[in-house]
């Protein structure tokens, strides 16, 4: 791979990982997606591929479902939490691997392609899937900052917190907590005034965001 550093046009390119142990099927992908305005980066092995995202986290993973030593979908099975919004694409070399697709596809993948690939229509779909997870990340990013938000919670506020979004008043708050709704009144600020919310629907917002699962929610 070439050391230097990337240009501004690169650097607004969407990166695609090509993984694939035959280097013509690389050499392929590469040449014809790189024509229709990606940068890639090719991989001969899942091994190389898993280590280099220690590094870089491409925007999206075309991964070969037949591999030596570590095959598609024992890669798939590898991947690190942070990939979790990066669309994967599954290579099939034949139809008799729909079975191995469909495994995929509970694995988290999100799509699928059988050899020998049309470049064009190709090339379409990783700009959709790439599209989509953008939209993902987004809403992963939300769901983070939310938990954070609510980390700020002293367990006692939690509590009230969780009284709240469910609609309960302050009395209502007061008489089952035990406390006086005076009390449950400066919780109640403080819980605002920490989550930096102005009124109560703001705040279930956030309260609802934060008891979302970053894995559930994409694969």
């Amino acid at each position: 791979m070439d050391s230097a550093q990337p240009s501004a046009s690169d650097q607004a390119k969407s990166r695609v990982a090509i993984v694939d142990d035959e280097s013509d099927v690389r050499q392929a992908l590469v040449r014809g997606l790189e024509r229709h305005g990606f940068l890639c980066r090719p991989f001969r092995s899942g091994a190389d591929f898993l280590d280099s995202l220690e590094f870089e986290l491409p925007d999206c993973i075309v991964l070969d479902t037949r591999m030596p030593e570590m095959d598609g979908l024992d890669v798939l099975g590898k991947l690190p939490t942070e990939t979790l919004a990066i669309p994967v694409i599954m290579l099939l070399t034949s139809q008799g691997e729909i079975g191995l697709a469909a495994k995929a596809m509970r694995g988290g993948a999100a799509d699928f392609v059988e050899k020998p690939v049309s470049i064009k229509q190709f090339a379409e779909k990783v700009g959709e899937h790439v599209a989509h997870s953008a939209e993902l990340r987004r809403h992963l990013t939300e769901i983070e900052q939310s938990k954070s938000l609510m980390a700020r919670l002293t367990p006692r506020e939690s509590e009230i917190a969780a009284l709240v979004v469910d609609g309960s008043s302050n009395k209502e708050i007061a008489r089952d907590l035990g406390i006086s709704p005076r009390t449950v009144e400066v919780h109640r600020a403080n819980i605002f005034k920490k989550l930096d919310v102005r009124n109560a629907v703001e705040f279930a917002l956030i309260f609802e965001k934060a008891q979302l699962s970053a894995r559930s929610f994409v694969r």
